[in-house]
């Protein structure tokens, strides 16, 4: 079963003017009659990573066309991260069978990252938490499976975010979270220097917010 891609206001008064767009989708998801080309080495993956794929590049033009007027399937770089039209800055994620895609011009953000997450039991929590967890956070968190996914969302978010500005890989212990409120608010805080203008110490703001089983997360790195 699969759904139209449909806009998203998860919150309110955000800084920066961008475009949030959601599909659910199965292991057949328009692979026939879509309009998107498939790269070589998604074309030979296996059905569900297709699927995947695909539903992330049609939520993305859905975004750009809701941005600019115009729709296009963002292209795959090397590293398998979207490649955005010249302007526009983007991320995309999925889990199980739902994809989401984050679409903003560049000249209102320098980064953008999303990342959407069904929320652990916790037999998953304490897996991904002696992986993805600094120690300070294993100390605070790892009893709420809630909050080891939040952590878990926010850095994957942050690492989007942060990869059109730093082009390279970025560790789970880089940074860990210090704060969340009721109203979604969410903070980072690097562990680790990953550039002059990103040193230990700092940080960075991240938004959530919860759909029943599904949790959605947003970095924004401002101009």
């Amino acid at each position: 079963m699969e759904s139209e891609p449909e806009l998203l206001h998860p919150w309110q008064d955000e800084p920066v003017d961008y475009r949030c767009v959601a599909l659910r989708f199965s292991r057949g998801c328009g692979l026939v009659g879509s309009g998107i080309v498939l790269p070589d080495r998604i074309a030979r993956a296996a059905p569900r990573r297709r699927a995947e794929w695909l539903a992330g590049r049609r939520c993305a033009s859905e975004a750009l066309r809701l941005l600019t007027g115009q729709g296009a399937c963002p292209g795959m770089a090397p590293d398998r991260s979207p490649v955005w039209p010249d302007g526009i800055v983007g991320s995309i994620s999925h889990t199980g069978e739902v994809a989401i895609a984050l679409a903003a011009r560049a000249g209102a953000c320098r980064g953008l990252g999303v990342d959407i997450e069904r929320v652990m039991d916790g037999q998953g929590a304490s897996e991904v938490a002696s992986e993805a967890l600094t120690p300070r956070e294993r100390c605070h968190l790892a009893n709420d499976p809630f909050l080891v996914t939040l952590a878990f969302s926010a850095k994957e978010s942050l690492f989007k975010a942060l990869h059109p500005l730093l082009r390279r890989p970025m560790s789970f212990h880089a940074s860990e979270l210090i704060a969340w409120d009721a109203q979604g608010r969410a903070r980072l805080r690097l562990v680790e220097e990953l550039s002059p203008e990103f040193p230990a110490g700092s940080e960075i703001e991240a938004r959530f917010a919860r759909r029943g089983d599904l949790l959605l997360t947003r970095v924004l790195i401002l101009v």
